[in-house]
């Protein structure tokens, strides 16, 4: 008898594609032997780093951009972020402001002020700070002080009046703002 060349063992044989017919499939004998080529093995671990990574470096240049650009306008017509446009309480003055000299030789500063609510919702009125600058747009003169309401529905005003002797003589500019 004729002897049979020896086989290699199963796994360490690769298939051989000159013997696989015209349909793809290994010839009968080459079944058996033929093992699949080993999978490299992956870290899945790194693959999550790099992914965690590449979220984080979207996230930042999505909110960076939002930053510095604003919100798009689909998103406010949307309701997803609030419309930055004018506040809803106003000043206005309704008494501008004026210094007389009084019989005792101080001087006398006054002025009168109007908040109105135009937005449509109850809001809060905080405390107003009242500034005071010379020409030169430097800050002379401050205090706070309160309206005569505390909350205005919409549509609806509060006043503040407002005298002060000990104004110095550079105070020229009167500025309103709420103190947050």
């Amino acid at each position: 008898m004729a002897e049979e060349p020896a086989r290699a063992p199963a796994a360490a044989a690769y298939r051989d594609y000159r013997t696989d017919d015209i349909y793809g499939r290994a010839a009968p004998e080459e079944v058996e032997e033929a093992a699949p080529p080993a999978r490299p093995r992956r870290n899945r671990l790194k693959l999550w780093t790099y992914a965690a990574v590449a979220f984080f470096l979207a996230v930042g240049v999505l909110g960076g951009s939002l930053w510095y650009f604003g919100a798009p306008s689909w998103a406010v017509n949307l309701g997803l972020v609030a419309e930055e446009g004018d506040p809803d309480l106003l000043f206005y003055l309704s008494k501008p402001a004026e210094r007389r000299k009084l019989p005792t030789g101080e001087e006398y500063f006054a002025f009168g002020a109007r908040i109105v609510n135009s937005g449509k919702e109850t809001l809060p009125v905080p405390p107003v700070l009242v500034q005071l600058r010379d020409q030169q747009n430097r800050l002379v003169f401050s205090w706070t002080t309160k309206a005569d309401r505390n909350s205005l529905k919409p549509g609806e005003e509060a006043s503040i009046n407002e005298s002060r002797i000990d104004i110095p003589k550079n105070a020229e500019n009167l500025s309103l703002t709420f103190v947050q």
